[in-house]
């Protein structure tokens, strides 16, 4: 009842400002000045009066009319009742002659309306008043008061409907009804009213017989025609038709017996229109069809030449001619006048149907011609002109083919194929998606225009991917914002869909997004939504993306307990084993490092999971990476430990080398197992640095053999192991010097390049290989001669030529380091790359100078299978 109440109050609103406007638009003039003040019991009087065209004559006339009306008021005779008054105003609107005269029953409505009142009997009489009014003004106006009119009509007379319409007043409905509705192109609405009027309203017969014949021409299916024919032989029956209305009539006639395909009987009828004019304009048109049936264009265009710009009876033989040579031109192939004859319909009938169908075929030829903003702008206008899908009616193209139109549009402009040098479409798709409702409805038009937008990002998202390193740095933010702009666009998508079975679908969507956008805060909102709705499938997946998102945002112990939900509540589940594999890495955010690998180790151990698995092979290499790490990290506490009871350093000791061993078997695993990974080179590389790691073991068991052959043996032993770790590192060095020719090298990827540089170089000269650690050496420094690590390679290098015998080459290496340091910047030691900075270098090379000119210097042995 409530809604109701509203509705009432709507309406009503609605009708007060339509009756202002309507008076705004002619009745002003005979308005009867101080109406609103009289008593009620008098305007009946007035009314009276004015019911038999009174004029007041002057201040004489007036004041014999307010005796009279005084005496009337003394005289004791009875009020009328609201009924009787509403009865009165609807007398005279039924025989009202003229403007004044309706524009008088609209007041005596008015001030009904304004006592709240409603006929039990008729209860849209009052509106019906107002409609009646506004349509008959209408009438006498033109442009767009007219049509401004119109519409105010339609909508009283739709209100006088909802509240009902007493039968004997619904033929002269129907009929104002169904001509507003015709002449605002609703044309499936208004075909009904205005059948029922043609059988109910003789007064407007003719007139409405008309208007559906031009609606069944429009239909073209022999039934309807058939229908046209029959009303258009009644109507010429009628006696006294204007010469005008029966020259329309016959055209129509012919143009019914051509749409039948009857020529003869078409030529026959127009022989008797008076005005030739438009009778050569109808033949000339047909015969320019004909012709254009039988791909003879040019004869065409010749043809409708004339009658495009010759306004006669009939505009719209004209602008039929216009639209036709449009199609000619553009079967011809020459786009320019097609192009060009398109504009001038459009320009000269927007609004008709050939306007309507020429801003499509405008549309379609400047979007082949590459002319994408002119063509938004006529798909535009032509999509604005559709007010409602079910009532669309045009004579040369169906709804069907206008969806097919703007949707080839969409999907030319997303398909990457039509993306060249680089120029992209996506936008005008997304554009266009926003024109498309009513044709479409909102949902269909949001769901493109997030299609769109994910399309874009997919694409730039391959650029990406296909892009050297320099590329992809220029193109990061523009690839974010496009993900965004996905994920807003599919969010808008979903705020349609609350109440439908995809709203959640489409949050998930958007939220990941969102995700990929590294729009974190943004992603959690969104995805929260998500998990809010319960969905029964995708539950776990949420729960483990979400404490991803939280993972990044440093919020740990939340994402560990989303992580723990998933792992308990959907053990059987693949998002489980991603939950445990992410649990770890935020169980080594939290320093907590014994945790985290036990958490790996159990993947790497379950039944359930194959290496083949993601979650198994990210599991291996974290767990060999961090147990080198962990090996590192026990090496740094050596010094510690050397104060401690000598159990405790065997301890610690063998945790070390456990940890190195640990961490070799693991990230060879990885290596072997995947060599195309993107991890690959990092794992290479920590393999590498592993296995140097356990060379270290047997050089120090070295320092306390007690036989040449036990020192033979460890020494050998460590060699095999800086073997292994030369093989990899030249290897890995092999594949980044590609990956750098091609500028596909990342940062992580140039800093292992330099180590693997120096590495092989720094390894080569271990296992006393120092022709080619020299020549490994002179590689590095020339790669790289901005570093700190060109200093201590001059050292080894140094090193390298004494060990040969080559003692002037090792004293030049030293002069050289010296030199290279005086030129080095500032920036090279303000970096930190290096802990000693350029005075504690200076000192540091000079000492190694004079030691290499020492003749009691010490025999050199290596302190170390460490750089």
């Amino acid at each position: 009842m409530a809604e109701e109440n509203n509705n009432q109050t709507e309406s009503d609103e609605v009708a007060d400002v339509a009756v202002k406007e309507s008076r705004a638009d002619g009745a002003e003039e005979t308005a009867v000045e101080g109406a609103e003040t009289e008593e009620l019991s008098l305007r009946d009087k007035v009314t009276k009066i004015a019911r038999a065209h009174w004029k007041p004559l002057g201040i004489t006339g007036s004041v014999l009319v307010l005796l009279s009306l005084y005496c009337l008021a003394i005289s004791g005779e009875p009020e009328k009742t609201p009924k009787e008054i509403l009865a009165e105003a609807l007398d005279i609107l039924k025989s009202a002659k003229d403007n004044n005269t309706r524009i008088q029953a609209q007041k005596i409505a008015y001030d009904l309306k304004k006592q709240d009142y409603q006929d039990p009997d008729f209860p849209g009489a009052l509106y019906f008043i107002f409609g009646i009014v506004a349509f008959e003004n209408a009438e006498g106006l033109t442009g767009e008061s007219q049509e401004h009119q119109y519409l105010i009509a339609s909508r009283y007379l739709k209100e006088a409907e909802r509240r009902a319409i007493d039968q004997e007043y619904r033929p002269q409905w129907s009929y104002a009804l169904g001509t507003c509705s015709y002449l605002l192109g609703s044309m499936k609405s208004s075909r009904p009213l205005l059948e029922e009027a043609v059988e109910t309203h003789p007064p407007g017969k003719l007139k409405a017989s008309m208007l559906l014949t031009d609606i069944y021409l429009d239909h073209k299916a022999d039934t309807v025609l058939k229908k046209a024919f029959e009303l258009n032989t009644e109507a010429l029956k009628l006696k006294d038709l204007a010469s005008l209305t029966r020259d329309r009539l016959y055209l129509q006639r012919a143009q019914i017996f051509l749409a039948q395909g009857k020529n003869e009987q078409a030529q026959q009828v127009l022989s008797k229109v008076k005005q030739r004019e438009s009778v050569n304009q109808v033949t000339i048109v047909f015969q320019a069809q004909t012709l254009m049936a039988e791909e003879k264009y040019q004869e065409a265009l010749s043809m409708l030449a004339p009658v495009k710009d010759n306004l006669g009876l009939e505009r719209k033989f004209s602008r039929q001619a216009s639209y036709l040579m449009g199609l000619c031109a553009e079967s011809l192939n020459d786009t320019v006048a097609a192009i060009d004859l398109y504009e001038q319909t459009t320009h000269r009938y927007a609004g008709t149907h050939e306007g309507l169908a020429a801003y499509l075929h405008l549309a379609e030829l400047l979007r082949k011609n590459g002319r994408t903003e002119e063509a938004l702008i006529a798909y535009r206008a032509a999509l604005r002109s559709i007010k409602s899908p079910e009532e669309f009616r045009n004579r040369w193209i169906g709804l069907d083919r206008v969806q097919t139109y703007v949707l080839d549009a969409w999907n030319d402009w997303v398909d990457e194929k039509n993306i060249k040098n680089g120029v992209t479409y996506f936008n005008a798709a997304i554009q266009l998606s926003d024109y498309l409702p009513p044709l479409l409805s909102e949902v269909q038009a949001k769901e493109l225009a997030a299609n769109a937008n994910r399309r874009w990002a997919e694409y730039l998202e391959r650029v990406f991917d296909e892009s050297s390193v320099s590329q992809q740095l220029s193109l990061q933010p523009e690839l974010n914002e496009r993900w965004k702009q996905s994920g807003k666009a599919y969010y808008e998508l979903a705020r349609l869909l609350t109440t439908s079975d995809r709203y959640g679908e489409i949050l998930s969507i958007s939220a990941e997004h969102f995700h990929k956008s590294q729009d974190f805060e943004t992603a959690l909102k969104v995805l929260t939504r998500f998990i809010n709705t319960n969905p029964s499938k995708k539950m776990p997946q949420a729960l483990v993306r979400r404490g991803e998102i939280l993972l990044e945002l440093d919020q740990l112990d939340e994402a560990i307990d989303h992580f723990e939900r998933v792992i308990i509540g959907y053990p059987t589940d693949v998002a489980a084993f991603e939950a445990k594999y992410l649990m770890g890495v935020s169980y080594l955010e939290k320093d907590d490092l014994d945790q985290a690998a036990s958490i790996w180790k159990e993947i790497l151990e379950s039944s359930n999971l194959t290496p083949k698995a993601k979650q198994w092979q990210d599991s291996l290499f974290s767990l060999g990476k961090l147990n080198f790490h962990r090996g590192k990290i026990a090496e740094s506490q050596k010094e510690e430990v050397k104060n401690e009871p000598q159990t405790d350093q065997k301890r610690k000791e063998s945790a070390k080398i456990a940890f190195h061993e640990e961490a070799t078997k693991r990230l060879r695993e990885y290596v072997d197992r995947y060599p195309e990974s993107e991890k690959v080179y990092e794992a290479r590389f920590l393999l590498a640095r592993s296995l140097q790691n356990l060379a270290d073991q047997p050089f120090q068991e070295m320092k306390h053999a007690k036989t040449d052959n036990a020192r033979q043996e460890l020494k050998k032993k460590q060699f095999e192991f800086l073997n292994m770790a030369i093989q990899q590192l030249k290897e890995l060095n092999r594949d980044l010097r590609k990956l750098e020719s091609e500028d596909r090298l990342d940062s992580l990827g140039k800093r292992l390049l330099k180590s693997t540089c120096f590495g092989t170089a720094h390894l080569l000269y271990l296992t006393e290989k120092y022709e080619d650690a020299i020549k490994s050496y002179h590689d590095a420094v020339n790669r790289y001669p901005q570093s700190t690590e060109v200093l201590i390679a001059y050292m080894k290098m140094s090193g390298c030529y004494e060990s040969l015998g080559k003692k002037n080459e090792a004293k030049s290496m030293l002069e050289q380091a010296k030199i290279i340091l005086k030129q080095m910047p500032d920036k090279v030691f303000e970096s930190r790359a290096t802990n000693l900075g350029r005075e504690e270098w200076n000192r540091w090379l000079d000492w190694s100078r004079e030691l290499r000119n020492s003749d009691n210097r010490p025999n050199q042995i290596q302190t170390g299978s460490g750089v």
